[in-house]
């Protein structure tokens, strides 16, 4: 595991998402109380940005077209196979870190499943 640090935990508003790249990866990162998710930053319905939605509930809503995923799993209410991914994240002192190889090993397997590479 290769940890970076992606942000200062206090910058994040309380289940207010906000965006994030890590070698080009969308994340969305959200806090909740003394918690934190980073979780795959695109809608699998229809790709739009996770970070331009809202929370409601439990649920980290789309923006887009109002699919609905768990904040804290990634498991959408929808269909429950379809799932954000859920990186690695620890809060150390005031920083948040995430597994940089887990986040590069996602991002080849999504992008050759795809056929863009």
């Amino acid at each position: 595991m290769k940890y970076l640090k992606l942000c200062r935990f206090e910058d994040l508003n309380d289940r207010e998402p906000q965006h994030y790249q890590v070698n080009g990866l969308d994340l969305v990162v959200l806090r909740y109380d003394d918690n934190v998710s980073v979780l795959y930053g695109r809608c699998l319905h229809r790709g739009a940005l996770m970070s331009d939605g809202y929370v409601d509930g439990n649920n980290l809503i789309c923006g887009l077209h109002g699919w609905n995923y768990r904040y804290d799993t990634g498991v959408s209410g929808y269909n429950n196979e379809e799932v954000l991914h859920k990186f690695s994240a620890e809060i150390r002192g005031e920083n948040v870190w995430v597994d940089e190889g887990e986040i590069n090993t996602f991002s080849i397997k999504t992008y050759s499943d795809q056929h863009v590479i």
